[in-house]
């Protein structure tokens, strides 16, 4: 499921603005501008009959190209991903902008739900004795 998460959070940021995504570590000699992805927090917890549910915290950073005013660039890249960034499949909520080190930190958390499949017997056959006589 976070193979999923990951490829429709980069879908839904090539949609807002096309440029190169990178998943959890930036290579040397990396492309600007472009975006981070990185999970940092998951909270697991268990529903009912087999449901696992998870909130998982994303934080995007958005490294902005060099010549413009990269604190502008970001906020104007910040303001399209809060009101047109989407995730297929998937809930978000708590967006939070931010910008360190002109870099754009774009914060939310992600809620899913995964059923996982249990094989085992839940009722056993019940043998009856049928022989009963009536005096």
């Amino acid at each position: 499921m976070i193979e999923k998460l990951y490829k429709n959070i980069t879908a839904g940021l090539k949609a807002v603005r096309p440029c190169k995504v990178y998943v959890e570590d930036v290579p040397q000699n990396f492309a600007q501008p472009s975006f981070l992805v990185t999970f940092y927090e998951q909270e697991p917890s268990r529903g009912i009959n087999g449901r696992l549910k998870n909130s998982v915290r994303v934080d995007v950073s958005y490294f902005p190209a060099t010549d413009r005013e990269p604190c502008e660039e970001c906020w104007l890249v910040g303001q399209d991903l809060s009101r047109k960034f989407m995730v297929a499949d998937f809930k978000i909520r708590n967006r939070n902008l931010k910008i360190v080190n002109s870099v754009l930190h774009f914060l939310f958390d992600v809620d899913y739900q995964e059923y996982q499949e249990n094989n085992s017997t839940a009722m056993q056959t019940i043998s009856q004795n049928t022989d009963i006589k009536e005096e």
